[in-house]
């Protein structure tokens, strides 16, 4: 066994309630506090007192501190190997929650307000007029819609895919060192969401016709969305960030999947716009907040980490286990 990964496992071993937070865990915790100021809105529901505690708890999860860690120690000394797993991959597997009270919390501050119209602004004059209206109906191919509406939905297997390869292949560092980056992409899309809330095109015009709906992806799609969407997460294009970082990172962690994921997330940037989910500049601003946060993450993850920069990301491409 290499030093790094009996590093990785005698890390693994330390009883969950006791291990100190890594950089992911504090960023989680600081989330769920910036996250929670916006229960001080004017529209916050009757019962935001709940709301703000689950906060406070997350963070305190995250952070392992008491009350709440004599709870997970318990937890660490009876299932060690599930406490460690958990451990892990909760930041991944609590995101569906935290994209749900999305809508609940930009209401809390600005009560069904949202800023589409100076998006749409800026696409007029940014692209001359608005493609998430006019792009389907310029090419109204069941063989263009259908590998566009598929490349969509391929968001999910690009945000959970790569690091359960990595994870299975025993590659922990590896793991860790593709969560925090991914985590923060989401996260601060998760503020914009929040703090400047759009709702995008297809709350405010008819989805692409002219014989598309016929096409299967093109349905699933949208029962997708409608199913698990939340209003006023249209800015910056969550999908396109995380996507577009993911790409990054695979460039760097599991380069034999690059081309895969490559053109997955091309293909899912132009199906945001095909597809009328996203007007084109969310998705210009999720390529840039992706860029932003590339160059950012590694010494956001040294500031969390209390000053330890991770050799893989200061060297892309440097194998971390």
């Amino acid at each position: 066994m290499s030093g790094a990964r009996a590093r990785a496992g005698a890390g693994a071993a330390e009883p969950l309630g006791l291990a100190r937070p890594r950089a992911a865990d504090r960023l989680f915790a600081l989330y769920m506090v910036v996250s929670g100021l916006a229960l001080a809105g004017p529209a916050r529901p009757a019962w935001w007192p709940a709301l703000a505690a689950a906060h406070a708890v997350a963070a305190l999860a995250a952070l392992r501190r008491r009350p709440v860690a004599p709870a997970l120690e318990a937890i660490a000394r009876r299932w060690p190997r599930a406490a460690v797993v958990i451990s892990d991959w909760y930041p991944l597997l609590l995101l569906p929650g935290l994209y749900s009270e999305l809508a609940l919390l930009n209401r809390a501050l600005f009560n069904g307000s949202y800023f589409d119209g100076l998006v749409m602004r800026w696409e007029q004059a940014l692209f001359g007029g608005q493609p998430s209206v006019t792009l389907a109906g310029a090419l109204p191919h069941l063989a263009v819609s259908e590998p566009l509406h598929a490349a969509y939905l391929s968001y999910y297997l690009i945000i959970y895919g790569p690091p359960l390869v990595l994870y299975r292949a025993g590659r922990h560092l590896d793991f860790h060192a593709m969560l925090f980056p991914l985590m923060l992409t989401f996260l601060v899309s998760y503020l914009f969401f929040i703090f400047f809330p759009v709702q995008g095109p297809r709350y405010l015009f008819p989805p692409p016709g002219g014989g598309l709906e016929n096409g299967p992806m093109y349905r699933l799609a949208h029962r997708v969305l409608e199913v698990g969407s939340s209003q006023g997460a249209a800015f910056p294009s969550s999908h396109v960030a995380v996507a577009a970082m993911q790409t990054v990172l695979v460039g760097r962690l599991l380069p034999r999947l690059l081309p895969v994921v490559a053109v997955l997330s091309a293909g899912l940037a132009v199906g945001a716009v095909y597809g009328g989910f996203h007007y084109a500049t969310d998705v210009a601003a999720g390529f840039v907040l992706a860029g932003l946060l590339v160059v950012a993450a590694p010494r956001l993850e040294a500031a969390l980490s209390g000053g330890r920069l991770r050799a893989g990301l200061k060297a892309p491409g440097v194998p971390l286990s």
